[in-house]
């Protein structure tokens, strides 16, 4: 299976699961947003205020990660891939992490905060996943490093998150 990993790994760059990661770590920022509008209690507001923020660091660092490479590219190499290979990936992390509008789509659905932590506990769940297999497939020592930097970063989310659940039971 890992094998597998990284053999999609390969159809990529570092440069262009950047870009990925910058997409998601900004809708991830929006969702959070939206929690924190929708929340009552300040504990709650609090809590979606904290992750919103790490999502906002998370993007910052990114984007500073993608600039740093792009400069570093070498004359005549391409680090981008074509539209095709673009569009394999954007589906594959758009639809199930913190996918595009799923604030505004699903908040009216939401019935709790319970409602909106399972919510978010999912998304984090998978894009620990998703920065695990970017961080084994990494070409560059500093894409490797900040894919298993937001990788614990999100598994910190989730404890927060499943404690918070738990406070509800």
């Amino acid at each position: 299976m890992e094998k597998n990993a990284c053999n999609i790994g390969n159809l990529f760059s570092d440069l262009e699961a950047l870009r990925i990661a910058i997409d998601m770590e900004a809708r991830g920022r929006d969702f959070y947003k939206k929690a924190y509008e929708q929340a009552e209690a300040k504990e709650h507001k609090d809590l979606f205020m904290l992750l919103m923020n790490e999502e906002i660091q998370h993007l910052e660092q990114f984007t500073q990660l993608y600039n740093q490479v792009k400069e570093n590219q070498q004359d005549g190499e391409d680090y981008l891939f074509d539209q095709e290979t673009s569009r394999y990936l954007t589906v594959l992390a758009e639809p199930h992490i913190f996918p595009k509008d799923k604030a505004a789509q699903m908040f009216p659905e939401f019935k709790s905060i319970a409602d909106i932590l399972q919510a978010a506990m999912q998304d984090e769940k998978d894009s620990i996943l998703f920065y695990d297999a970017l961080a084994k497939c990494a070409k560059f020592e500093g894409a490797r490093n900040i894919f298993n930097l937001l990788k614990f970063e999100e598994q910190t989310h989730v404890v927060k998150l499943r404690e918070m659940l738990d406070g509800w039971a």
